[in-house]
């Protein structure tokens, strides 16, 4: 820097500071120098977090418990007291780095917490209200009375209103928070999961904008604090009133089916950085800017959905561990030394969480939920997470607070986070309902319909490929004046963009709609349903359904439609129909959806490939040409109820093959009770089948003989015609078919030995559509089926 000084011009030379080694045979420590320090900081936290990831996930621990107990490890509490990670690796002069690094990740956090949030949701049920008021009211009253008493015996803590804001927040639930660590849990979808979530959401409003008059009125002047609110306030209009317009453009314009451009996700991501400034300019914290932005921003796709993508990754796995590793660096345990002031907070928070379960707890059993489930809802609601650590750091920076109260709340905020966690993790069964059983059963079968009562069928698609072949199969199952069929269509749409799930009724197509870009996708293909109700052959009524969820738990929800509404079937696609479609990843994530609804649900379920052309369906005439092997068991008797069903449809032609085992000779010791009553039950079918079709020429029923199951399989290759569908159940009563060395022939254990032989191309030259029928694995247990477990072990299957 030039200046005048004594009218000679000088000049203070500064040397500057290298930040890259030499090198180790220059007989340097890379560790002396900024940039190797930051690398080997970021690859010993990344690797830090990933493992105790690793090693916690199965004790029900989530990313974010790992990453902050991956701090505390670190830090001055533990690893970090060590002379060379203290003076080498986490070198004080690097701090401001970490500390702008770690912030941008929280920046980028929160930002992608606003976009999956939508507002709409707040209006989800009474039953949310009712259990998310008195658990904010309870435990705010008891920790605010205990906290203003006891104020005075905890040092560290700044006077004046700021107890008043303290006590209050570390009693709140963010909805954030807890939505994250469901959806690790798996527990999104499932039916508490979704009561937990919308009770917080329900109360999200109420704790935000205490958090702000919080952050306002801590300000050492008042004016100041003035100053703030109104700058926030003139933000907030400009972002809803001036970006938001451009957001929703941005996504009106983007062709239905293409990626947002590029171009606008850099600038929407910039955007979140520039607001973070100018909300740290103005006095407030740095995230209420990118907190606003992401509200307006359309969630889901294509906007919300393409940030999301090519963010999350990134910031959940590299940025957000670095901020939480900074958290944990800033905390210190071997600071205590007043242990009856600790004892005080911790016994105020302790009470909290206390207060917050047993509120929770109690209001959900007046909502007529079982007690462990309503025990476990209060600890659901008792998760912490980002948004609590933030406000902690932001406290901790004014000062508000000193480093061994930070601790304190980190720390409780930690464990707490862990037990409630794990509890819910080992304890919680989410295909079982909340509240007492109802009377009467809840599980059926084909076999219970009776032919002068509705039929139930629930069809779940993915894309519009299905739709022709599901309307086929709709109009084969006969629908009459005495049994028409209600039909459940639900559109499963993987969860992109978005906080939580969502089950919403198909409505006509409005403009506005927060859906209207999914509901655009789901229109055409509900709309060819309700064409096909208004023209089908007999009555055919359609309730269509767009379903928002993660693959890995959207079972519970099918689960949960079958089991509200009693329905007796469910066809779900074949994950491999549509590969080309929907890409590889997400065939495997259909094809898991539809082993777990096999696992759990409490009806038939059939399963639809789609290898052939549909039906011959039109205005004036339809035909449907279907065989269905029978060799005995549950589910081959489901099979043989639906085409008993579908043969009353004069324009069905059926062939049944049935397989009969000639009768080998049985030692005493090799009696099975069990079998011989599927046997029994099997032959009564047969007979009752037979009388009642007896002169149908629409039947061609043949009996196949066969010894063992090399001639079975040459049987249905020799079975072979021009069919539209063909039907069999996916477990046999055969127990040569459940052999452990004919399962290795298997492709899809999902489909069974015949199915899947069905399915390949050597039958019908792979151009056939197959339904393979799972009869409910609970009903196999109520009712004695003597195979049902083995079989699916020896395919793999759970």
């Amino acid at each position: 820097m030039a200046e005048a000084y004594k009218g000679l011009p000088f000049q203070v030379c500064v040397p500057s500071v290298a930040i890259f080694s030499k090198g180790v045979w220059f007989k340097e420590n890379p560790f002396d120098y900024t940039f190797p320090a930051t690398l080997a900081q970021i690859i010993l936290v990344v690797v830090t977090s990933r493992l105790l990831y690793f090693i916690l996930k199965p004790l029900g621990q989530t990313k974010f418990s790992c990453n902050l107990l991956g701090g505390f490890i670190l830090g001055p509490s533990l690893l970090g007291r060590n002379q060379f990670m203290r003076d080498k690796l986490f070198n004080p002069k690097d701090a401001s780095l970490w500390a702008t690094m770690s912030l941008v990740g929280g920046i980028y956090s929160m930002f992608i917490i606003a976009v999956k949030f939508d507002i709409s949701m707040v209006k989800r049920t009474k039953l949310s209200l009712k259990i998310g008021i008195p658990g904010l009211i309870f435990t705010v009253a008891i920790s605010l009375g205990l906290g203003i008493l006891l104020a005075s015996f905890i040092p560290g803590i700044k006077g004046g209103f700021f107890p008043i804001f303290l006590f209050s927040i570390i009693s709140f639930t963010f909805f954030p928070d807890v939505a994250q660590a469901l959806d690790e849990l798996n527990l999104m979808n499932s039916e508490l999961g979704q009561i937990a979530i919308s009770s917080a959401l329900l109360i999200e409003i109420i704790q935000w904008l205490f958090s702000t008059v919080q952050d306002i009125a801590t300000k050492d002047n008042v004016s100041h604090g003035a100053l703030t609110f109104i700058s926030v306030v003139a933000m907030s209009v400009f972002i809803v009133y001036v970006i938001r317009p451009l957001m929703v453009s941005i996504a009106k314009n983007t062709p239905e089916g293409q990626e947002v451009k590029e171009f606008y996700v850099v600038a929407i991501l910039v955007g979140a950085l520039v607001l973070s400034l100018i909300s740290d300019a103005i006095g407030a914290a740095f995230f209420v800017g990118p907190i606003i932005l992401g509200l307006v921003i359309p969630d889901g796709p294509p906007l919300g959905a393409a940030l999301v993508t090519k963010t999350e990754l990134l910031v959940s796995e590299l940025l957000l561990p670095i901020f939480y590793f900074r958290t944990g660096f800033r905390t210190n345990i071997h600071l205590f030394s007043d242990w009856k002031s600790f004892a005080t907070l911790q016994a105020i928070i302790g009470a909290s969480y206390v207060v917050k379960t047993v509120a929770v707890t109690v209001a959900a059993l007046c909502c007529k939920i079982r007690f462990r489930n309503s025990l476990l809802l209060g600890m659901m609601i008792n998760i912490r997470g980002i948004i609590h650590i933030t406000i902690f750091a932001r406290w901790r920076y004014s000062q508000l607070l000193d480093q061994r109260v930070y601790t304190q709340l980190v720390l409780s905020v930690l464990i707490g986070n862990m037990i409630a966690t794990s509890l819910v993790h080992f304890t919680y069964r989410p295909h079982l309902r909340l509240g007492p059983s109802p009377k009467g059963p809840r599980i059926r079968n084909i076999q219970s319909v009776q032919s002068n009562s509705p039929f139930d069928i629930l069809c779940c698609i993915h894309n519009e490929e299905s739709i022709r072949n599901l309307t086929s199969l709709l109009e084969a199952s006969n629908p009459t004046e005495s049994s028409p069929i209600c039909a459940y269509i639900i559109h499963a749409v993987e969860l992109v963009g978005r906080a939580a799930p969502v089950l919403v009724p198909y409505k006509k197509k409005k403009e506005g709609n927060k859906l209207s870009r999914i509901s655009s996708l789901t229109h055409h293909m509900m709309q060819a349903f309700l064409n096909y109700s208004e023209n089908s052959s007999g009555p055919v009524l359609i309730q269509s359904f767009t379903m928002i969820a993660p693959y890995k738990s959207m079972h519970e929800t099918i689960c949960r439609v079958v089991h509200d509404n009693i329905v007796p079937l469910v066809i779900l696609p074949f994950h491999d129909n549509h590969q080309v479609m929907v890409g590889t990843n997400v065939t495997a994530s259909i094809r898991q959806f539809n082993n777990n609804v096999q696992e759990y649900s409490s009806c038939t379920v059939g399963i639809l490939v789609e290898r052939g052309f549909p039906g011959r369906l039109t205005l004036s005439h339809f035909s449907y040409n279907v065989a269905t092997f029978f060799i005995g068991g549950p589910d081959d008797r489901e099979a043989l109820a639906l085409a008993a069903r579908m043969l009353g449809n004069h324009n069905v032609v059926l062939t049944v093959y049935r397989i009969i085992t000639v009768p080998q000779k049985l030692s005493e010791g090799n009696y099975n009770e069990d079998k011989e009553m599927e046997a029994r039950l099997d032959e009564s079918m047969v007979d009752e089948f037979k009388l009642r079709n007896n002169g149908n020429n629409c039947l061609n029923w043949q009996d196949i003989e066969v010894e063992d199951s090399v001639q079975l399989m040459d049987a249905i290759m020799n079975s072979q015609g021009d069919y539209d569908l063909v039907m069999v159940g996916r477990r046999h009563a055969d127990s040569s078919l459940r052999d452990e060395e004919m399962s290795e022939f298997v492709h899809y254990a999902e489909l069974g030995m015949i199915g899947d032989m069905l399915a390949s191309s050597d039958f019908c030259s792979g151009m056939v559509n197959v339904l393979v029928l799972q009869e409910s694995r609970e009903l196999s247990r109520n009712y004695g089926s003597a195979f049902g477990s083995g079989f699916s072990k020896n395919l793999g299957m759970k």
